[in-house]
């Protein structure tokens, strides 16, 4: 890991942070000085399950994947991280554990946040707790979402959902030449809840209905037919 001190590019990020930008400039700017940008590279751990959470995290950029481990071993990816933005809020808040492992998928510019310093400032500023406990909503709907998605659609609905998404926030073009890839398969299948076989008979549809080439990278040939799929 590498660290370097934060730039103005930083903090145009963090100002679009709603829990951040929520404590006004002044007070954003000391919670800025106990922070610091460091820099990770794919394969490390950002934090591991039954880690306390000290921290909650700024993605500037890269990739990140959270793992929830069973007592067996298996694995199950929650959720990939790609977008700048913060995670880890809540149960850091909370001075909990991660209930997750944090993986670096892809080389990755971090910002760690002190859970101590963030609540020693909100405890000063009353004012923005609202606007703060709002911003942590996003999650619940996600959630909320997601739960309803494994109840109530099929697999090739979610899959055509998961790639329009993964392409709409990332900008992976089918050229392979721009934005980020899509997830390797299995991983894929891991986060929309599908089993390898099912998810490999759906991907075939899929090619057969000239919707995506199912190579060994994933690429969108119709747009417009998963947007109709994942309806």
């Amino acid at each position: 890991m590498v660290s370097r001190p934060l730039s103005n590019a930083d903090h145009e990020v963090i100002s679009q942070v709603p829990l951040l930008a929520a404590l006004g400039e002044e007070r954003l700017k000391e919670l800025m000085r106990t922070c610091r940008v460091d820099r990770h590279s794919r394969g490390d751990h950002l934090f591991r399950a039954g880690d306390v959470a000290e921290y909650f995290y700024i993605l500037l950029s890269g990739h990140l994947r959270l793992v929830k481990t069973s007592s067996q071993g298996d694995q199950t990816v929650m959720h990939f991280l790609t977008q700048a933005g913060s995670f880890a809020e809540a149960v850091s808040f909370a001075g909990r554990t991660y209930p997750v492992e944090c993986q670096v998928a892809e080389d990755c510019e971090i910002i760690a946040v002190p859970r101590k310093a963030y609540l020693g400032i909100l405890k000063s500023a009353p004012d923005v707790v609202g606007d703060v406990l709002a911003s942590l909503l996003r999650w619940e709907r996600f959630f909320l979402e997601e739960i309803y998605k494994l109840r109530h659609t099929r697999p090739i609905q979610r899959i055509a959902a998961f790639l329009v998404d993964f392409e709409d926030r990332n900008g992976a073009l089918i050229d392979g030449t721009s934005g980020k890839s899509f997830p390797e398969k299995r991983q894929i299948a891991s986060r929309i809840g599908i089993t390898p076989e099912t998810f490999s008979r759906s991907l075939r549809k899929l090619e057969a209905a000239g919707a995506i080439s199912a190579g060994p990278k994933l690429q969108i040939l119709d747009r417009a037919a998963l947007m109709e799929l994942a309806r």
